[in-house]
């Protein structure tokens, strides 16, 4: 699985960086695994941005159920007090 389909790097060019979780990677490589590089951008690493693809593939949002719709009926204003003229 090639993790730039996933992933991009910004601020940084490709190749060896040091990260603090796992140490040194070589950004260079196609084929890091993608389990650590999403570990990495869970960890907020600032040079790794995803990609609407990996967004889809790694946070998939489930449907929503489909609920029976209910008629909702604004409310009736309340009427303000006539002042009568004694």
């Amino acid at each position: 699985m090639i993790w730039t389909d996933y992933f991009t790097l910004i601020k940084v060019l490709p190749g060896r960086i040091v990260t603090p979780r796992f140490g040194t990677l070589d950004f260079s490589d196609p084929h890091l695994p993608v389990e650590k590089l999403q570990a990495l951008f869970e960890d907020d690493f600032p040079y790794l941005k995803i990609t609407p693809q990996g967004m889809e593939a790694l946070y998939p949002i489930p449907p929503l159920a489909k609920l029976p719709s209910k008629k909702v009926e604004p409310p009736i204003p309340a009427r303000k007090p006539v002042k009568r003229k004694a």
